[in-house]
């Protein structure tokens, strides 16, 4: 007896898994041919040793049929996440740009990340605060680190929109003062951060300046964002030039100011700056030049007056000159001769007089005048003063004021 075999019941020719995995990866790639944009939340991420990144895109507003999560396998390899400038954590809003594979060793899709941006003004600060501590903590913030401004610049380069009125201000406000040399740039959007620090290499590298400003105008977190990039602020860093921060508002802080030798809280702030420091040095060489031009004129007339001195002086020392000085000294010295033997002579005729009035007074002349006389005894004239010392027959001599009296002693009593 035959037996036949239906042919619904015949067994079809069984796939492999190698062309179960082909036919998937073929349809996957006729769904995305191209790279695509997802957005979503990060999540499981990882960082092994190999430097690539790996982690799950979460699609937080829809779920399957058991109310799980819808999640996205993601592959960040180490060539393309070099110049990510954030640290991916869990639970960040981003959009990624990959393309959409297979991954045959696990039999599953996944996302091969070629770019990832931030999304919402909440992941950009905390990426802001990632980049600020790293940074700091290297020292790039440390003002020892930070070059001097230039006491005299000449020569100010503006890194800024060539558009717009921040670049117009400052030119209006610098002109006339230093000769100015604009490095137009894209100050926000893709490939704004790259144009930045291609402009700080080629100021270094040509010399273009004595001092660089960084500016633009105000605006959010994401339209400064090309300022809190980490190649702008290792840029700065790297700058032989003196970089002036000039980002937003006062109350705008970018990583760039940080790095910054010096931040102005405006651009019109740092263009006044250094407007105002050099009117300042222009003012203080103008009464540097008074007072050396006053000081100059003070030495001049001192030595002049020396001259005239030494002239003087010169002349005095002529011979001729010096027998006049003498002939001069010697009258004078005549005259103070003759006059301090006046003053001698009269001194001593005074004293003469006086010596004269007081001889006249003390003479026996002058006694005998008031009636007075004197006796003695002659020969010998010696006067008596007492009669004891004369005898009878003694011849005696009487003075008085008009002459004399001759006498011969009869009696002598005792």
């Amino acid at each position: 007896m035959r037996s036949s075999t239906p042919a619904a019941e015949v067994a079809a020719p069984a796939l492999t898994v190698a062309q179960v995995v082909s036919r998937i990866k073929g349809a996957i790639g006729q769904q995305f041919p191209a790279p695509v944009w997802i957005e979503g939340e990060l999540s499981n991420c990882s960082y092994p040793t190999s430097g690539h990144i790996y982690f799950t895109l979460v699609d937080d507003q829809v779920t399957d049929r058991f109310g799980s999560r819808l999640v996205l396998p993601c592959a960040f390899f180490k060539g393309a996440n070099q110049h990510l400038q954030v640290r991916l954590e869990d639970g960040m809003k981003v959009l990624c740009l990959g393309e959409v594979t297979t991954y045959e060793g696990r039999g599953q899709y996944q996302l091969r990340v070629l770019r990832v941006e931030l999304r919402g003004l909440g992941e950009l600060q905390k990426a802001f605060e990632q980049m600020k501590q790293r940074l700091q903590a290297e020292g790039l913030f440390d003002e020892a680190r930070k070059r001097p401004m230039p006491s005299m610049p000449e020569r100010i380069g503006l890194i800024t929109s060539p558009t717009g009125s921040v670049v117009q201000d400052m030119l209006a406000r610098l002109r006339g003062l230093f000769h100015l040399i604009v490095l137009p740039v894209r100050v926000q959007g893709e490939g704004a951060a790259e144009e930045i620090v291609e402009a700080l290499q080629v100021a270094n590298a040509r010399k273009l300046a004595d001092v660089l400003i960084v500016a633009r105008g105000g605006g959010s977190l994401e339209e400064l964002w090309a300022f809190n990039e980490e190649c702008v602020a290792r840029a700065i860093v790297a700058s032989v030039i003196p970089v002036i921060s000039a980002i937003g508002h006062e109350d705008h802080w970018t990583i760039a100011d940080y790095v910054s030798d010096l931040r102005a809280s405006t651009p019109t702030h740092a263009a006044q700056q250094l407007a105002h420091h050099k009117q300042q040095l222009a003012d203080e060489a103008q009464a540097l030049i008074e007072q050396l031009t006053e000081g100059m004129g003070r030495w001049l007339e001192t030595q002049e007056q020396g001259l005239d001195d030494l002239g003087g002086r010169l002349r005095l020392l002529h011979p001729l000159n010096q027998l006049q000085r003498y002939e001069a000294r010697i009258t004078e010295l005549r005259g103070q001769m003759t006059q301090s033997m006046h003053y001698a002579l009269a001194s001593d005729e005074q004293r003469l007089q006086g010596l004269a009035g007081r001889l006249h007074a003390l003479s026996p002349l002058a006694v005998l005048g008031r009636g007075y006389s004197i006796t003695r005894l002659t020969p010998g004239h010696r006067i008596v003063t007492d009669p004891a010392a004369v005898r009878v027959g003694d011849e005696l001599e009487t003075l008085v004021a008009k002459g004399r009296i001759t006498s011969t002693v009869t009696v002598a009593d005792v």
